[in-house]
């Protein structure tokens, strides 16, 4: 097993030689996280490369943080802040249910926060991947590529995307990330990093990626990931129990909340 490595003390320097410029440009963004103590952690790809490369993978897209659905409004009063120091944030929907923010910032790789919730021992956030044109044909596959700079346009203007609404359900599968609570429920924070991570994070490894150790020759999140579930989220959990339970309409007033452009 790949240990974390010893000394959690470091010199900026060090690290700013050691990788590529964009491999630590995650750093500006949880910092604002750290200072203004917002609740989150480190996960999926860009743990796994932490804690096993000791730096994110070369190809990696985006970084991925999860936290409760409960800290969410913690997360929103930093939205401002955010836009101030460049970053176009948008939030994406499930059914009208909040699940994620997204932050981009040019130069930066993009931040994802997936906010999952509770149920029973476990805890539960909408997954999606894309995938291609609905119909195998010429004129669509044609028709496709500029819908998706268009789609790219339009998230540069729209505050939220709801991906079971039009045109966005046109070209996603939709799933559930469905993972023991425990692994979130206690985090440590990583000074190497500068991040938290689960404190059961060689557990929670295995749990996504099997042998987390060993480098995969082929990884497909949707069908290797031991965390995704092929259901709809509704198939698994009551949505409208989060409407009408304690707390609902808090929620509703947090969704609308965000929705209004600043």
């Amino acid at each position: 097993m790949a240990p974390v490595k010893e000394s959690l003390a470091f010199q900026r320097e060090d690290i700013e030689n050691e990788y590529p410029p964009n491999r630590i440009d995650y750093l500006p963004f949880v910092r604002i996280l750290n200072e203004h103590k917002v609740p989150y952690c480190m996960d999926s790809g860009v743990l796994l490369g932490l804690m096993r490369d000791g730096k994110l993978f070369d190809h990696e897209k985006d970084v991925d943080l999860q936290m409760w659905a409960e800290h969410e409004e913690q997360l929103r009063q930093l939205v401002p802040v955010f836009r101030d120091r460049g970053y176009t944030v948008t939030i994406w929907l499930y059914k009208d249910l909040i699940y994620q923010y997204r932050f981009l910032k040019e130069g930066l790789i993009p931040v994802h926060i997936m906010l999952f919730r509770r149920t029973g021992r476990w805890a539960w956030c909408p997954a999606g991947r894309g995938i291609g044109p609905p119909y195998p044909r010429k004129l669509t596959s044609r028709l496709y590529r500029y819908f998706v700079v268009a789609r790219k346009r339009l998230r540069e203007y729209l505050t939220a995307t709801d991906v079971t609404r039009f045109p966005w359900n046109l070209r996603r599968d939709i799933g559930t990330w469905w993972v023991p609570g425990k692994f979130f429920e206690q985090t440590v924070y990583h000074m190497e990093y500068e991040t938290f991570i689960p404190e059961k994070w060689q557990e929670y490894l295995a749990y996504r990626y099997g042998e987390w150790q060993i480098p995969a020759k082929y990884w497909d999140f949707w069908i290797h990931d031991g965390a995704i579930v092929h259901l709809h989220p509704e198939e698994i959990v009551e949505l409208l129990s989060l409407e009408s339970g304690p707390g609902g309409s808090q929620l509703k007033q947090v969704r609308k909340s965000v929705l209004e452009k600043s």
